[in-house]
């Protein structure tokens, strides 16, 4: 592990080390300290800033990246007798890896740092993975806890980060492993030089809560990549012969006994890598390692502990992200100019610009090989009583689940964002894409079973696009309970596809199915954002589900990018809104013809705010939503409109704004 980690990453004199994306690290035991009488105060040193952003609060293109980032654990042991080793101060040493989720259960994470040395029995040998909750990064206080690191190693004493730091913890357990380097496990394809390892989180399925990518289709040179990842903060002072520098900064012979990082004490901070800024431009993937692990290098910078963290690149179609693979290590003589005993990157040591490589990432193929395989077991379940367990389902991810041998899938004509002079308002204000299933004649798309509750009010709704000269004429049911029978879909100007929704309370409670099929004499054709809500029931935010079709428009613009996501009081996400923002809510089964009882809770009172519906012909229906006791109550009567968004207007020059428990009620 040791030495694997030394090829891994190219030296660096952080005197802010930002040390990779790891682990969440364990809520530290030790009291905040004061400053020393006398002590000169440490100051932050953003040189480093350059690369990476903190990342407290998701959101924007790299949202789904971010909720989709964990730490793993990784206790170290001896080689021979697999006992645990300890550091000076008799604490358990560990190291940490980023993972990736890719599905509810499974995330990627590389295979070197889950070896047969410290995972020498996978089944029986469970790891810690944890997830970064939305923070406020004024609760977080991470610049007191950076300055403040001081005594003498190994009993350093550091103030821990602030009430606001909040992580969630998972049990999960190695399933593959591929790599002969790492001790190949239960590896599905011949990968000798792969460091790529699968791991299963169970049936608590961080996924759902969070996020998960899909796996990318393509790598190739020159696309543009990022990483969200994870890693302490702190600032070290310049003095080489300081003991913080010998011990912090400086990876004394790759000895982790002798480096504050392995110790269990620290608490990492959620990261997401940053474009170069001079000159301006995204950092890209580069050639392939011809030695060594099967890699792909990038531009991108990181530590000891960046190591297993997803490399992503957006998917331009769609409009999100996806995973390329986890940061891996090579044989240490690729870059030997990088190969020093520091513990991150440096950019002065080693000149790094446009075009130099930095972290690379264990090759695609073994990813999707890994990927392959998904069962029924690993999905969402009903998460609140009465919801489906897709209530929105995403078909980027989830389009497996719908049909067992389809034929595939295809792409929405329209590419995201959708700004040409074509586009309609529910083409124009969409949050990303989905693709298309097709329905041939006479088939049937069916969901997974899900809870119902009798007498419930329920809408579903369903995009359809018609794929031949036929006419589609859609069937909807409900278990035997028909919702819609032989119904051509509604569609508009210029739409490239139509809708099929309705409103109805369903007669017979427990698990049933909603089924989508071609009536007779229906044409063939695809589906595209199946969407189902319980009607009276207020969303949360806390589920990956819940949060689809949920975004910002920036002032000035007319694209909507995915929402940003914060916490307020005891929930874990709410939506955080800035002055002259709007905040954007679609993919909530609209159905025309229908009275709104509209009502969400804010994080402060707020006055002067505006809300309202976008409809089908690009009128917007708005009134004043002033708060009363932290809660908006508005009720809207569109008519004969057909609604495909609701928004939220928050004037300019207010200060942010959450929002939670949105309820979009139909009369």
């Amino acid at each position: 592990m040791e030495t694997t980690l030394r090829a891994a990453w190219f030296g660096a004199s952080f005197h802010l080390s930002i040390l990779g994306a790891a682990l969440a690290a364990c809520r530290p035991l030790d009291e905040p300290t004061t400053e020393e009488p006398g002590a000169t105060p440490q100051q932050v040193q953003l040189a480093y800033r350059d690369y990476y952003d903190m990342a407290f609060s998701p959101g924007g293109a790299m949202a789904s990246s971010q909720l989709s980032r964990g730490t793993l654990f990784v206790p170290m042991r001896q080689p021979d007798t697999h006992e645990l080793r300890l550091g000076l101060d008799g604490s358990p040493l560990r190291y940490t890896c980023g993972v990736t989720f890719i599905s509810p259960r499974k995330a990627i994470t590389a295979a070197h740092c889950v070896d047969d040395i410290n995972v020498w029995d996978p089944p029986h040998q469970p790891l810690e993975v944890q997830m970064y909750d939305p923070m406020v990064e004024a609760d977080v206080k991470w610049e007191a806890t950076a300055n403040s690191l001081a005594g003498t190693f190994p009993r350093y004493r550091r103030t821990p980060l602030g009430p606001g730091y909040s992580t969630t913890s998972y049990q999960c357990r190695v399933v593959s492993r591929c790599g002969n380097a790492y001790g190949t496990y239960n590896c599905p394809g011949n990968f000798p030089r792969a460091d790529t390892a699968l791991l299963d989180c169970g049936p608590a399925s961080p996924g759902c809560r969070y996020d998960y990518l899909s796996v990318a289709d393509h790598e190739g040179v020159g696309v543009p990549v990022s990483m969200a990842w994870a890693h302490e903060v702190y600032a070290i002072p310049d003095d080489r012969r300081s003991d913080l520098w010998q011990h912090y900064t400086l990876y004394a012979n790759y000895d982790p006994v002798q480096n504050y990082h392995y110790y269990p004490a620290n608490q990492l901070l959620p990261l997401v890598s940053k474009p170069w800024s001079d000159p301006p431009r995204p950092t890209v993937s580069l050639g392939v390692t011809l030695v060594g692990t099967d890699a792909r290098l990038t531009e991108l910078h990181g530590c000891h502990g960046s190591s297993g963290s997803g490399i992503t690149q957006l998917n331009a179609g769609l409009g999100t992200q996806e995973l390329l693979g986890p940061v891996a290590t090579w044989d240490k003589w690729v870059f030997t100019a990088h190969d020093y005993d520091f513990l991150c990157e440096d950019p002065d040591r080693t000149a790094r610009k446009p075009g130099d490589g930095g972290l690379g990432y264990a090759r695609l193929a073994v990813t999707q090989k890994l990927a392959e395989g998904r069962s029924t077991t690993d999905v969402c379940g009903t998460e609140e009583p009465g919801l489906f367990p897709n209530p929105l389902l995403w078909l980027t991810h989830d389009i497996w689940i719908l049909r067992k041998g389809m034929v595939g899938r295809q792409a929405f004509p329209k590419r995201w964002p959708c700004t040409d002079t074509t586009c309609t308002a529910w083409e124009r204000l969409r949050i990303v894409n989905e693709p298309l299933v097709p329905v041939a004649r006479g088939e049937t798309v069916t969901l997974p079973p899900a809870n119902v509750v009798a007498g419930m009010t329920y809408r579903v709704s369903v995009r359809i696009r018609s794929l031949e000269g036929t006419p589609p004429l859609i069937t909807l049911a409900l278990g035997n309970q028909t919702l819609l029978r032989g119904v051509r879909p509604v569609v508009h100007a210029a739409e490239a596809a139509g809708l099929v929704g309705i409103a109805f309370k369903a007669t017979r409670g427990g698990s049933q199915t909603l089924q989508i099929s071609a009536a007779q004499g229906s044409g063939a054709f695809a589906v595209t954002e199946i969407t189902t809500v319980a009607d009276p029931l207020a969303n949360g935010f806390e589920y990956r589900s819940q949060r689809v079709g949920m975004g910002i428009v920036e002032p000035g613009t007319r694209t909507p990018v995915p929402a940003t996501w914060t916490r307020m009081g005891s929930s874990g996400f709410a939506a955080r809104v800035k002055g002259g923002q709007r905040f954007l809510v679609t993919r909530q089964a609209f159905i025309r013809g229908r009275t709104w009882r509209v009502e969400f809770d804010t994080s402060r009172d707020v006055t002067g705010a505006t809300c309202g519906f976008i409809t089908s012909d690009n009128r917007e229906l708005r009134m004043r939503c002033n708060s009363v006791s932290r809660h908006i109550l508005a009720h809207f009567n569109l008519g004969d409109a057909q609604p495909v968004a609701f928004f939220v207007d928050l004037p300019k020059g207010q200060p942010d704004l959450a929002l939670d428990n949105l309820r979009l009620e139909t009369r």
